[in-house]
């Protein structure tokens, strides 16, 4: 079947829900296209976004962008075991706040950036 993953801010106790951002939870079904949640989670991380080329622009971009910058990040599966490096308890999870429906401008605008859109088995580049 395969192990869901959910990424998470130990720092600031937010976590993001893979499914409320239009991503499956397994880990190759939240990377490589322009809406997924590695992209969502590169914008949180960035620590000087906007100041060049080839940076994310948008009105949610600007709102989130750096907002996890130096946090202490895990992303974790649902195998996660006591352990683990980073091992969060189900129980400490739960205690965490979702973020993901405040992101879900973020990860339209994102997704609008490219030609690039996620179809459910494959990536598919528009022509140009």
């Amino acid at each position: 079947m395969g192990q869901y993953h959910t990424i998470i801010n130990k720092t600031k106790k937010e976590r993001l829900n893979a499914h409320a951002l239009d991503n499956g939870h397994k880990l190759r079904e939240q990377t490589g296209w322009d809406g997924s949640t590695s992209t969502i989670l590169m914008c949180l991380l960035s620590n000087s976004n906007g100041r060049g080329g080839g940076d994310f622009r948008g009105e949610h971009v600007n709102e989130h962008s750096g907002r996890w910058a130096g946090d202490a990040i895990v992303v974790q599966g649902d195998y996660a075991e006591e352990g683990d490096p980073a091992y969060i308890s189900e129980a400490e999870l739960e205690t965490y706040t979702d973020i993901s429906a405040e992101l879900v401008g973020l990860q339209r605008e994102l997704a609008g950036e490219s030609s690039q859109k996620m179809c459910p088995d494959m990536l598919v580049v528009a022509n140009r």
